[in-house]
């Protein structure tokens, strides 16, 4: 997208979070039937990208998270929403793990993080990767 004012060229940016716990990771299934990383859009209300990530996490599976660091970021295509900014971030479970799915997925697992499904949106294993220390 254009800017009007500036004429510079500017995408969303969603942020996603990295949730491990031990070995596992934890993973969404959305509405294209692809697992994903839980995260989303930045609110007005939100200054930084730990709010985003707590929020979003606890939003779509219930668990209140401890925000660690950026572990990448990346642009991808997202179907429909064309080029997306994914900024990827770690976290791990503050509290009991106990997932409540949200209305937005259909699925809430934790997979190995060595393991990840091969259905998992393009690009999301190295950022997975990154947080768990894997290789890229």
């Amino acid at each position: 997208m254009i800017d009007a004012e500036t004429g510079w060229y500017f995408m969303h940016a969603s942020i996603k979070a990295v949730v491990l716990v031990e070995d596992t990771v934890l993973l969404c299934r959305n509405p294209r039937g692809k697992w994903e990383l839980p995260g989303g859009w930045p609110s007005k209300e939100d200054t930084t990208l730990a709010e985003v990530v707590r929020r979003e996490v606890r939003e779509e599976s219930g668990l209140d998270v401890v925000v660690g660091p950026v572990v990448g970021a990346e642009i991808l295509q997202i179907a429909k929403s064309g080029k997306v900014l994914i900024v990827a971030v770690r976290a791990t479970v503050d509290g009991p793990v106990s997932l409540r799915i949200s209305d937005e997925h259909s699925d809430l697992r934790f997979f190995p993080a060595g393991e990840l499904p091969e259905d998992l949106e393009p690009g999301y294993a190295d950022l997975v990767g990154a947080a768990a220390g894997f290789p890229a």
